[in-house]
């Protein structure tokens, strides 16, 4: 970018670079989620939609950071292989399946594998931020469940 200054030598104004590796990455919570997402296909979904959380997409669960084990998480399930291959995640975290393109019908495998939530991506913008919504609640009721009284 050249920046001209009225009577002295046109410069070139420097941009501030961080590298990647000194790049703070993204605190994971209930209101910044991580997305595992191979396609991108379902995080672009839910961030048209805005499904009322901040969402951050990572490649494959080699990717994520080090979460805590009550960690609110999404993965995106484009074959019911996804869903299987997913069973340790959902095993430590709070897991929310994206169902893209599967249909209801695999909902409750995936709830019996361990997710907490199953959101068909088939279904309009309003009825996904209801069931997205609704998995986060009930990932809160259980954290209240499990803790000491």
């Amino acid at each position: 970018m050249r920046v001209m200054r009225f009577g002295r030598r046109p410069t070139v104004a420097h941009e501030l670079t961080v590298p990647p590796e000194v790049a703070a990455a993204p605190i994971a919570d209930d209101g910044n989620i991580p997305l595992v997402d191979s396609v991108g296909r379902g995080f672009e979904l839910l961030r048209a939609i805005d499904v009322g959380h901040s969402l951050w997409r990572v490649n494959g669960a080699a990717d994520l950071p080090p979460l805590a084990g009550g960690q609110i998480l999404v993965v995106t399930a484009y074959s019911t292989e996804d869903i299987e291959a997913c069973r340790p995640l959902m095993q430590r975290f709070m897991t929310i399946i994206l169902a893209m393109g599967l249909g209801p019908r695999f909902g409750s495998r995936a709830l019996a594998l361990g997710a907490v939530g199953y959101v068909d991506a088939s279904t309009d913008g309003s009825e996904i931020r209801g069931m997205f919504g609704d998995a986060v609640a009930r990932v809160r009721i259980r954290r209240l469940r499990a803790a000491p009284a």
